[in-house]
């Protein structure tokens, strides 16, 4: 068992990754277990900035097959659209994938699928600036074995680039500026049910395959279940690509420039289940928890003192689905603005609207 508030340093490929470690984890190598919920004393002893959401600066309603069908999971805004995917697709020329511009009109659609495979499954997607899609995913084997994959799409939505991450579940992936490609994902298990070795945060480039790997499985609890790249966002800004796992309870972040991660143990609010993560610039993160027609809109406060974060609620944005104020959706962000939907809409969670934090 490690001391409370020690720093444990981790080699990662030649590079060292900061992890923050909390009194109750038993482990055999430094893990993201890090600093329990004692974050509050701390924060307030600082002084928290408190956030509000102002009106909205703009307002547009989607088309609902963009948010409501088959398999469909949640919508979210990337690169000036809105990307709705079909989670699994078990025959050729089924969209998988469709844009939504900011008119909330559909204008492109794209059919994973790859010759033999019985089944495709989506796991995640993004866009390029241009509208050609990006989407990763696994294509089952005529033999039953996995196939996993990134694939990119021209402006037809056919597929024109595919990279192979054999033993990696690229569960969730972004568009960096210089249009390679990271993914917070899994690395499978054994037949002892153990998670494999290797590392969760990689980055991709179309040409040359990957080019880059950090952060190992083992700095995660060995028997967390789902792995931590369940109930977890990865985003690519304009310096900076960011990970939130609420599975791991663990917030990354990691410049460009830099040779490593640092991690910090981001627990989620209290009953509530991830719905909306998004990233808008460095420290400006934001996501959307509810659970049993409760939530709204929270955002994490940084301590650089003690190197802790914590999820706070934006005020008069969390309680009943129903109230005034609270938000109920949360889909992206664009300049400044997050894309929320709000209660009082009568639209519902297909208005989105623009609105840009002030703070209080």
């Amino acid at each position: 068992m490690r001391d409370a508030g020690t720093e444990q340093n981790s080699h990662v490929r030649g590079a060292r990754i900061q992890i923050f470690v909390r009194v109750s984890c038993i482990d055999h190598g430094p893990q993201i277990c890090l600093r329990g919920q004692d974050t509050g004393s701390a924060l307030s002893a600082t002084g928290v900035h408190a956030i509000a959401l102002p009106d909205s600066t703009q307002r547009v309603v989607f088309d609902k097959g963009a948010f409501f069908g088959e398999s469909l999971a949640m919508p979210h805004w990337d690169n000036g659209y809105l990307l709705s995917r079909v989670v699994e697709t078990y025959q050729a020329g089924e969209p998988n994938i469709r844009l939504y511009d900011r008119s909330g009109k559909k204008v492109r659609e794209a059919r994973i699928w790859f010759p033999e495979s019985p089944r495709v499954v989506i796991y995640s997607a993004t866009v390029t600036s241009d509208g050609r899609i990006i989407a990763a995913g696994n294509a089952q084997k005529s033999d039953g074995a996995a196939a996993p994959f990134i694939a990119l799409t021209d402006l037809t939505g056919k597929v024109t680039n595919v990279i192979q991450t054999q033993g990696f579940v690229p569960a969730n992936i972004c568009r960096a500026p210089d249009g390679t490609i990271w993914s917070f994902g899994g690395t499978g298990y054994d037949t002892h049910s153990e998670p494999n070795p290797g590392d969760t945060l990689r980055h991709f480039d179309f040409q040359k395959g990957q080019i880059g790997s950090y952060l190992p499985r083992s700095s995660f609890p060995q028997h967390l279940h789902p792995g931590p790249e369940v109930s977890a966002e990865v985003r690519c800004g304009a310096n900076e690509v960011v990970v939130y796992s609420r599975t791991a309870r663990a917030y990354l972040e990691m410049t460009y420039a830099d040779v490593a991660p640092r991690a910090y143990h981001a627990e989620p609010p209290y009953g509530l289940r991830l719905y909306g993560f998004t990233a808008s610039g460095s420290k400006k993160a934001y996501g959307c928890f509810s659970h049993a027609g409760k939530g709204g809109l929270f955002y994490l406060s940084f301590n650089d003192v003690t190197s802790t974060v914590r999820w706070l609620p934006a005020e008069g944005t969390v309680g009943l689905s129903t109230r005034s104020g609270v938000i109920t959706g949360l889909w992206g962000s664009e300049g400044d603005n997050l894309l929320v939907s709000r209660a009082e809409d009568s639209a519902g969670v297909v208005a989105i609207h623009w609105v840009a934090p002030a703070d209080k």
